[in-house]
This record gives C-alpha cells, structure tokens and sequence, in this order.
C-alpha cells in the first residue's frame, strides 16, 4: 500500500499529492519531508511519525549478559499541536535498592527547518537534558528538542541498556497521538536463549527472519553461538486514541510481546522459565499476602454472632447482610489488588484495598457456612490477560465467587457497594478470570455475563388541545442498570442538579422527581417523576415527538472506525409510552414500526406503534447481547443504531377535524 501525502511547497506550488518516498537514513530528511504540510491518510493529525526503528540486541555486561536497546524516530510537525513532540520524556526501569537497572545513553536529537529555500538544522545541546527519578522503582529522561515549529522534521535517537537480560521489553509499533508511515523492528537473541515472540494487534506486521553470531568473550577465550534475527515491519498505521468505547487500547495496539522460555548455555543443563497457570496458583497460595489471607480470621466475629439471621434467609441475601456489616465497619481506600493485608492491620486502619475487604468478606461466609472463593483476574481498564505466556504479574484484581444453596456460582465484589451481591461492576466483567479454590484445584471462569443490566419503562400522558403534555414516567433498574444509575446520582453535585440534568436532557419540565435504592445495594433502583411538555401547534396541526425518555441517540457518527467498540455489559431495555390524544383531533401522520437486528442477534431492536381509542401506544425492545463489536462490525453497528434514532425523531402530525 501507498501512502499519499498532500505537499503544498512554496518552491514548487505545482505540488499536488504526492508519494512520499520511504527514508530510512537519518540525519537528512528528503525534500517531500520537508515540504509536507498535509499528511493525506489522516488530515487532522498534528504530527506524524515518519519513520520508527527499534533495534534490540544482548550485549556483554562484564562476566554477564545485558540486553541494548537503540531507538530511532524521524517526526514531522504539521500543526501547533505537534509541537509537544520536540519534548521527549523516556521512563527505565531504575530500582534503588537492587544491584541490577536500565541507564540511557548516547541521545542526539535535531530539529530540521525550511528557511529561505534551505534546510537548516539545529542540534539539542547537552543542556537541554536531565534526567530525573520518579519514584523508587522508575527514573525518566526528558531532553526537549530546539527550535521545533510547524514544519519541523524532528529526529532523535538515544540507547537503553538493560541488565534484564530474561525479560524483553514489549515493543509497541502504534502511538496513540501519532499516526505512523513506516516502521520496523528488528531482535536479535543468541542460540542459547529462546523467546517466545508473538506478532500481535488489530494489524500484523510483516515478518522475515535472519540468522546472524553472538561472541561472548572470557578469561579463557572467546564463545561464539548463532544468533537468530526477527525483523518486523509495518507501514500506514492509523494513529489509536482513547476512546469511551473501549476498556484498555494496549489490548488492540499492533506491537510484538516476548516471553522467556529457557536459557541453555555451554555444558549447562537448560533451565526453563516458561511458566503455567498451575504454577502461579501455587505461588498465589505461597504468599503471604495472598496464600495467608485465604484463611483470614474473621474481623467482625462477635458482630456478625449478634446478627439476627434466619435460617430460612437464602445464601445470596445473607451474603448481602454481611456485605453491609463489613463496609459499615471498614472503608474502601479505591486501591484495587491481590494482596492484602492482615486482619489486625485492618482492625488498625479501617480502610484497605479490595483485595483485603474481599478476603474478609470471604471469612465472614465461612463462618456462616456458605463457600467462597476468590477469583484473582485482570480488570477491563488493565488489559486483557495473556494467552501465551501465563504471568501472576498479569493479576491485579480479585472478587469473590460464592455457591449458592444448590451448589450454582454468583459473584461479588465487597468494594463495589453500588453493585448488588450478585452483580460485578463492569469493570471486572472479564472474558477470563480464575478461580482459587485450592493451589491445586483452580479454573477459569468467564464473567463477561455474570451480571447484565436491565431498564422497564413506562410513560403516560396527557396531550391538551392547546399542546401541552403532562404524563408520570416510572423506571425500574436493575442489576448493572441500577448500579450505573447509582453511580451518576451520588457523582452528581446535588439532586437538584441531577434532575435538572434530566429534564434538559429530554427536553421536559419536571414538576416532581422521586427515587428509591440509591443508597443501598440492592437489586432495584426506582424512579418516578412527573413531566410537562410544550408541544407546536399552528391552530389546525400539532406536532411532537411521541419517544418521550427513548434515549436513543447513537455515539457512533463517524463512517469508519478504527478500533473496535466494547460496551460494560448486556443490557435489556423495555419502554412502553402510552399518550392521550386531545379531543378534536385526528392522526394524519404516525411513525411505522421497525424490527432491526444484527446478523448474529446479539443485537435486536423492536419498535411497535399502536393506534387505539384516543390513544397512541409506543412498544420498543431493545436487547444487546453482545459487549464486543469488531472493527469488521462496526458499519452495521452504526447503520442499526443510526435507524434507532431516526426512528426515534420521527413525529406525530395531528389534524384538527
């Protein structure tokens, strides 16, 4: 594939869209380079990067191993936003307190300006560079690049040397402010080392492979091993932004990941390092903060003896009662884990991470007889887990799985105390989560539907023949429905604000608002208000829009996409609008039904209008099943959603008679 750029040059204004030649040589940007002011394949972007090497290759390090890093990028800036390119921070790995660390070396960086028909260069100066520590762990770079302005062509490289010679960095070919035109990534690793490397992303790169040498040198001589070469390369990648339509973009960026297998050096046995989900139970349950914390004592037991709890109380309910004690007693400090800690430092502090209430909720069960277990996982906004190379670092979230009285799984997460027991925030509704029930006796569990969402509505009203309409409409939440609308009710300033909220939102008047099991944490929220409206009117017609709180506007307007669009989970929605009609006046005009769905049905949508003694009643279903639509799916994603909400426009015209 070409890309095509638009060149609007002062020196030769004939230019029109031309292609712009590959340059892999640094240290002199060609003339289309220099004169691009456009890049075509997307227009709005204030900068893009020309040109992106990584070359990753072991080094000796004294009697040891060390892994060198040398980076190169070429960037063109083509609006006042690009300008932050010229500043450059870059974080390694920098530990205080181990003999081991990464160090950064050998950075050169250039701006390139047209002035007066030539290119003039300007190098950084050694102060222009610091380096800085960020905390215990980490230390960044920062170096800023002179002279950088609309048309710059900014170069700069630096090395990065690692004396983490087991673990390879993840290399990542998108950005997600830039766009990228070329890019290649090139490793090499020595026979006696072997990694798993796996091309992956919503792009693949293309690969080729090369043998080279490695030459280790010793007291006794020299050691040389073939070394295998694997060279990636990619061309025209879209630049990936944050979006609300997806959890974590790392999952969908095109990058290579690498994982170590084994280390096998001259007259050794090979020493594996390829690990399984097994083996980081065990280690799970080995930790103190983990393993120990499985058989926490009970924080709250004289308590939870005073509880009157019925024996006929189903497990569920009893679950929640004891939910409600420990966050009345304890406080969620918004940390996320799977560690935790002690008992007696949580008596201490009052407050811990989820982790540690998690585990004390699981000690109040056990107490009470019912079976609990944690379910360890990675949360939507971290990252899916891997697939090839099982890691407990991977792991950063923990909840419980619960057996009911038969023996069936629900799920809670004592920290989420706008979600019922049974229902998880959508953040931890992942398509792979394992539960611990022993360090030998694990699984995986798919929670991507462990708790949907589910909204009924109904509205009635009363349209006068001056035009005014005046109704009630009651809501019943559910599940994740309820806790979302928890979540907006106690984020908002005051309720004032909420429901004014409301009202500018569905264009209404409201009169009077009231609204049940916001507070708690139960199953259902309820809300109810009553509403006017000022419908048009002409004297002979009136016209108004009878999808009154349809909320079915479409967030998807733009004709391509590229990532793909994750909703927080299965939602079934039913409203029912029934209107009065005034005395006097005829239906001229009435929406037609639709049925829309998407080819697999994991989307479908009904809208029914019924005419019928002075009255217009509105059915509509909607019900999406399916919380991940791929890049592929996305035109009829947006094609069904965009009907919805024309269908969700359309008026009624009433005739006087």
């Amino acid at each position: 594939m070409k890309i095509k750029f638009l060149l609007l040059c002062s020196l030769i204004p004939s230019f029109g869209a031309l292609a712009l030649d590959r340059n892999t040589k640094f240290g002199s940007p060609t003339r289309e380079e220099m004169a691009m002011t456009v890049y075509e394949a997307d227009p709005d972007a204030a900068a893009v990067l020309l040109y992106n090497n990584t070359a990753v290759k072991f080094e000796q390090a004294g009697e040891d191993f060390g892994i060198l890093y040398k980076v190169k990028k070429r960037i063109k800036v083509l609006k006042p936003e690009g300008i932050k390119q010229g500043d450059v921070v870059v974080i390694f790995y920098d530990p205080v307190k181990e003999p081991r660390n990464e160090r950064i070396s050998r950075i050169k960086a250039t701006a390139f300006n047209l002035e007066d028909g030539k290119v003039v260069s300007s190098k950084m100066t050694h102060d222009l560079k610091a380096k800085e520590r960020i905390d215990d762990k980490y230390s960044q770079v920062k170096f800023s690049i002179p002279n950088v302005k609309v048309g710059t062509v900014i170069e700069y490289e630096y090395e990065r040397h690692s004396d983490y010679y087991y673990t390879i960095s993840d290399w990542y070919a998108q950005t997600e402010d830039m766009p990228v035109c070329y890019t290649e990534y090139f490793l090499e690793i020595p026979a006696w080392f072997n990694f798993n490397v796996e091309n992956s992303g919503l792009i693949l790169l293309e690969q080729a492979v090369d043998v080279s040498s490695f030459t280790f040198v010793t007291t006794k001589g020299s050691v040389t091993v073939a070394a295998g070469v694997n060279k990636f390369f990619g061309s025209d990648l879209p630049a990936i932004k944050e979006d609300d339509w997806v959890y974590c973009v790392e999952d969908f960026l095109t990058k290579v990941v690498h994982d170590l297998n084994w280390i096998e050096f001259p007259n050794s046995g090979r020493r594996r390092f390829t690990t399984t989900w097994e083996k980081v139970d065990s280690v799970l349950m080995e930790n103190e903060t983990f393993g120990k914390l499985y058989k926490m004592s009970n924080p709250l037991r004289e308590a939870q003896a005073a509880l009157p709890i019925p024996d006929s109380m189903s497990v569920q309910d009893r679950t929640s009662l004891l939910r409600d004690l420990l966050m009345h007693n304890f406080t969620w400090n918004g940390n996320y884990g799977i560690y935790g800690i002690s008992e007696r430092k949580l008596q201490k502090d009052r407050t811990a991470n989820s982790s540690t209430l998690n585990f004390a909720l699981m000690s109040m069960l056990r107490d009470a007889g019912i079976k609990a277990y944690p379910v360890v996982m990675s949360r939507r906004t971290r990252g899916r887990l891997p697939w090839l190379h099982p890691s407990g670092e991977s792991l950063n979230t923990m909840a419980l799985q619960v057996l009911n009285e038969d023996g069936e799984p629900f799920y809670v997460d004592a920290a989420a105390t706008s979600c019922p027991v049974g229902v998880l925030p959508a953040n931890l509704l992942v398509e792979r989560a394992r539960v611990i029930r022993s360090a030998n006796s694990a699984k995986w569990v798919n929670l991507s539907h462990a708790s949907d969402g589910e909204m009924v509505s109904v509205v009635t009203g009363k349209l006068s023949p001056e035009g005014v309409l005046e109704g009630v409409r009651n809501v019943s939440y559910f599940d994740n429905a309820a806790a979302d609308f928890r979540r907006h009710y106690r984020a908002a300033k005051d309720s004032t604000v909420f429901v004014q909220s409301i009202a500018n939102r569905n264009n209404v008047e409201i009169e009077q608002y009231e609204v049940s099991g916001v507070y708690g944490s139960g199953k259902e929220v309820k809300e109810e208000l009553k509403f006017t409206r000022t419908i048009e009117s002409d004297g002979e017609h009136i016209y108004f829009n009878p999808f009154l709180f349809a909320g079915m506007e479409s967030p998807f307007k733009a004709e391509t996409r590229v990532l793909p669009v994750e909703f927080p989970y299965a939602v079934v929605e039913r409203q029912i609008i029934q209107i009065d009609l005034p005395e006097g006046y005829e239906i001229e005009e009435l929406p037609k039904p639709i049925q829309i769905r998407m080819s697999d049905d994991g989307l479908t949508c009904r809208v029914r209008v019924n005419q019928a003694e002075g009255k217009i009643i509105i059915l509509i279903n909607y019900n999406r099943q399916s919380m991940l639509y791929a890049q592929e799916d996305y035109p009829a994603l947006r094609d069904l959603l965009s009907k919805l909400e024309s269908k969700c426009n359309e008026m009624i015209v009433l005739k006087k008679k």
